[in-house]
């Protein structure tokens, strides 16, 4: 029977005595002689050579140590003898306080996040919600625990470097969505400019003041449709802007359709929209900046059909119509008087009824002024502060306008403008000129000493009209609410 076996079928009693016996034997050094335990045939670790039981069923068993140096003989001995196999250890019970064991317990799990990857310093660095302010816990508790065992709300102190990180984090990812937006309404509008209509503009400074061209075509979905016109479009509407960015002042002043000027060559005089039909975008830039003595930087054309998407992306634009505008057979535009939210349909019908204002003088002039102001109340909504109307603005924009201008630039310009003060900065204007019926045509003859003071002080930022009663749509034309 081996001693494992022997050992185990032993009472208690006699464990103990044959411990006991065994303590003795060690004691008095009664070791057999020829025993490997025996101190005479000690011999240093280093000059034994590893010779494996043949009892384990090493191949090797009983062969010759390969390590240099003097062999050593096994002595028999008998496992009887040896007081570990006979006596076991018994170990004495220890008291183990509660702050032990929760140091232990807390030691446990530090060494198993640790091996987990690291992710208790992870935590530590992103601000986890269970992460207190001691990196072990409190003095006698674990995470979140305070000491006696409650489990108490920990609060996180304020740690600047991560709030930094935080807001770096969110610049970036804000900025890089700014840019992919910029970068989509550039493709978006300016597909429809040709390279000849730009080699016609003339580029100024960044920052600086320039002027713009802005023109709204007779182009409907009934003409699409039915290709009245044969495919071929006159403006509308044209209206020059001044942008100053410096000094956050906006200028429109509306040049009439049937203004008669000059277009040389074969064509000689004829309505300056009939500039768009010939020659499209270059002719026309040309004619006007020939009219009003200005460079032109920029250009835009506008969809009036589809630009009323722009009108209810923002959710509507509120306006004071002064009289009732009732138009049935060409627009049908029937507005009430008073002030009124417009919506994109009623605010497009109010840009093109020139009839409902036949009682009061040129139709011409009200509509043209009525476009003036609902492009002026668009921006006043979109550059109102709330960056989220920018966005709603140019992206529902994009889809109706065509100009060389890119996102970057009319992200910059909203930027500057943000909070723009219409009633200070905002200035309206229709080009002065004297009605002609000439055989059987009617045209706009320019008042040519009125144009050049008003267009003097459009250059030196100021009012067009030097008083409002200058202005014939006065009191009549729609105006934004203040």
């Amino acid at each position: 029977m081996s001693p494992r076996r022997e050992h185990r079928q032993m009472s208690e009693e006699e464990q103990r005595a044959r411990g006991a016996a065994a303590q003795s034997r060690h004691a008095e050094g009664t070791f057999q002689s020829g025993s490997r335990f025996s101190r005479d045939n000690a011999t240093p670790a280093h000059q034994v050579g590893y010779q494996p039981s043949s009892q384990a069923g090493y191949p090797d068993a009983g062969q010759p140590s390969r390590t240099p140096g003097p062999q050593a003989t096994r002595q028999p001995y008998s496992a009887a003898d040896d007081p570990r196999a006979r006596v076991p250890r018994v170990e004495q019970p220890r008291t183990v306080t509660r702050s032990q064991a929760e140091d232990v317990n807390r030691y446990r799990q530090m060494r198993q996040e640790r091996d987990n990857g690291g992710v208790l310093r992870r935590r530590r660095h992103a601000g986890g919600s269970d992460w207190t302010r001691n990196d072990y816990g409190d003095s006698r508790g674990s995470y979140g625990e305070q000491a006696g065992g409650a489990n108490l709300p920990q609060r996180r102190e304020f740690n600047p470097r991560r709030a930094l990180k935080i807001t770096k984090r969110v610049l970036i990812g804000a900025l890089a969505a700014l840019l992919a937006f910029a970068v989509l309404i550039t493709v978006r509008m300016n597909l429809g400019v040709s390279l000849e209509t730009r080699l016609a503009l003339r580029p100024v400074l960044p920052g600086q003041p320039f002027y713009m061209l802005l023109v709204g075509t007779d182009k409907d979905a009934y003409r699409e449709e039915t290709g009245a016109t044969g495919g071929v479009y006159r403006t509308d509407s044209i209206i020059l802007a001044r942008v100053d960015p410096i000094a956050a002042k906006l200028t429109l002043v509306s040049i009439q359709r049937d203004t008669c000027v000059n277009l040389g060559g074969d064509y000689g005089e004829q309505k300056i929209n009939a500039a768009y039909t010939y020659g499209g975008p270059t002719m026309l830039i040309k004619a006007v900046s020939d009219l009003a003595g200005v460079p032109i930087s920029h250009y835009a054309e506008i969809d009036l059909d589809q630009f009323i998407s722009v009108v209810d992306a923002i959710g509507g634009i509120t306006v004071n119509v002064p009289v009732d505008v009732y138009d049935p057979d060409y627009t049908g535009a029937d507005i009430k008087a008073g002030v009124q939210e417009l919506n994109g349909d009623d605010a497009l019908k109010l840009c093109r009824a020139r009839h409902a204002y036949d009682q009061y003088g040129a139709g011409d002039y009200f509509r043209t002024a009525n476009q003036r102001m609902v492009l002026g109340a668009i921006l006043k909504k979109s550059l109102s502060g709330n960056p989220f109307m920018l966005l709603a603005t140019l992206n529902a924009g994009s889809a109706s306008v065509n100009t060389d201008l890119t996102g970057f630039d009319l992200l910059f310009l909203g930027a500057r403008f943000a909070g723009f003060d219409m009633a200070e900065n905002l200035y309206s204007a229709l080009e002065p000129t004297v009605s002609s019926y000439e055989n059987g045509v009617w045209y706009e003859r320019v008042n040519q000493d009125a144009w050049t003071e008003m267009m003097s002080r459009v250059g030196q930022g100021l009012p067009p009209y030097a008083d409002g009663a200058q202005d014939p749509t006065s009191g009549i034309a729609a105006g934004i609410v203040e």
